[in-house]
């Protein structure tokens, strides 16, 4: 019996860094060929939640939640999105088994001390655990104290304090809480993202790894989700035999052939939606299509090295969106055979050949705007206010100028897309070339929240400023942002957009 393992993690619209820890755990775990599939997914990157599961053609698949506590996100959000009833669902004929997170499981307290001794600690130092911390989720503190706990179990530090970012006791007061010379502090947070790598430090204005004051010494580790051996305790979380055997066999599996281009010519290429493949006697030349010519120009990347360059624009800012245009040019990369070309495009377009083989064979599951919106909550329920005009302007500045695939989500919802997305051959909305949407996107609801907020106060126009972050919409000259506004409210837009 085939079996699957889906990694579910946060990620972000703004820090690339966010997901990477979750990325590097699949691919390790995949290494070790444990599983028939790994994959991951994530609340706000790609692929998104809710539809995570659509690639597995495994019969079974395991959920790991790569967050550090039990919560509003493994409590609501991530079974809420990807149709989970519990520890064990059919989930469209897929037996899904879905764990605890990884930050309440035992096994972590081994990574908290492995942080703590690589990172300088010795017997006879201080310990401090620190916790995020927040008033609205009393299970997110509890956990923190119970790793502590078993830290100080595991030894070798006697003294072992826990402290928090955003509550009581605050991480600035670890001096006062402790009594050895050294306090090695280690993040229990996921990623070395925005908080571990920038708020924290400048807080506690530490001068790096160690820090010294008044004759004490701080030592400050990497974040626990990173370390290697967490791929330990997930394998521990998914190693759990329970039955999901449901009668209804595997999934479909689902393959975007490119068999077609095996008589590519060599002075020009087949594309491939935002990319083209050429083809010389050394064998396959991958390389943006905004490369015309022949022979490509620019530096030479590797097979892992392509998903990488193309999560920055060529000005250096973070893609969050796969599908955004333009992708970044000034590089190519050569591979032996069509199935090279298969796997990136997958780490290119997450879901993207997966949806269009389903789209192709008239099995695309498509989930309309209305009804993504009215599953949100939290600080995004304001979203499932945003008017139909709203929604039309949204989806023409994101979707319309800044994303190569085709949202089939609006067919029938938003006036532009009236035609059924599986009408005959003359008005398909999907053509060869194209990449189909079949759900809004986690960008696309960021976008609809701020919309629905500018609705009701509406904000000033700004020039468009290049250096703002795709999917930072509340910022002034973001050029979503501005575009929006002046769809929407026939704001002029100026700058370098």
């Amino acid at each position: 019996m085939s079996r699957g393992l889906l990694l579910v993690g946060h990620g972000s619209h703004l820090n690339p860094d966010s997901s990477a820890p979750v990325r590097r755990h699949a691919a390790a775990i995949k290494r070790l060929e444990l599983f028939d599939e790994v994959r991951v997914g994530f609340w706000k990157e790609e692929p998104n939640l809710s539809r995570a599961l659509d690639p597995f053609q495994s019969k079974d698949v395991t959920v790991v939640p790569v967050f550090v506590s039990a919560g509003y996100f493994t409590n609501e959000v991530i079974p809420r999105e990807m149709g989970l009833s519990g520890p064990v669902s059919d989930v469209r004929g897929t037996g899904v088994r879905y764990t605890p997170p990884i930050g309440s499981h035992p096994a972590l307290a081994r990574v908290i001390v492995q942080r703590a001794l690589e990172a300088g600690g010795r017997p006879g130092d201080a310990l401090a655990v620190l916790g995020h911390g927040t008033p609205r989720n009393p299970e997110s503190e509890r956990n923190v104290y119970e790793q502590a706990e078993r830290a100080r179990a595991l030894g070798p530090f006697e003294e072992v304090v826990t402290v928090f970012l955003d509550q009581e006791p605050n991480m600035r007061e670890v001096f006062t809480l402790t009594r050895a010379e050294t306090v090695v502090m280690v993040p229990l947070f996921v990623a070395d993202g925005w908080h571990v790598g920038q708020t924290i430090p400048e807080d506690l204005a530490l001068d790096g790894p160690e820090t010294r004051r008044a004759g004490r010494r701080l030592r400050y580790a990497g974040a626990v989700g990173t370390h290697p051996s967490v791929v330990d305790v997930i394998l521990e979380l998914a190693g759990n035999d329970l039955p999901l055997s449901n009668g209804h066999g595997p999934m479909q599996p689902w393959h975007y052939s490119l068999d077609h281009a095996e008589g590519l010519g060599v002075d020009w290429g087949m594309p491939f939606w935002q990319f083209r493949i050429h083809r010389d006697e050394q064998g396959l030349i991958f390389c943006p299509l905004a490369h015309n010519g022949f022979p490509v120009q620019g530096d030479e990347l590797g097979l892992d090295e392509v998903a990488d360059r193309c999560r920055y624009d060529d000005l250096g800012r973070y893609r969050p969106l796969s599908a955004a245009l333009p992708v970044p040019t000034g590089w190519y990369a050569r591979f032996s055979d069509l199935e090279q070309v298969e796997r990136i495009l997958d780490d290119l377009y997450p879901l993207g050949p997966v949806h269009h083989a389903q789209w192709e064979a008239r099995q695309l599951r498509t989930v309309p705007l209305g009804e993504v919106l009215g599953r949100q909550t939290g600080r995004y329920a304001v979203a499932r206010e945003l008017s139909h005009d709203g929604r039309e302007a949204a989806r023409w500045a994101l979707c319309d100028a800044r994303c190569d695939r085709v949202p089939l989500w609006a067919a029938g919802d938003l006036s532009s897309y009236e035609l059924d997305p599986y009408a005959p051959d003359d008005e398909f909305l999907v053509m060869d070339g194209d990449v189909p949407c079949p759900e809004p996107c986690s960008v696309f609801v960021s976008l609809c929240r701020e919309a629905a907020l500018w609705e009701k106060e509406r904000p000033d126009p700004a020039p468009v400023d290049d250096t703002v972050p795709f999917a930072a919409f509340d910022v002034p000259g973001n050029e979503i942002r501005e575009k929006y506004l002046a769809l929407r409210f026939g704001s002029s837009v100026s700058g370098n957009g």
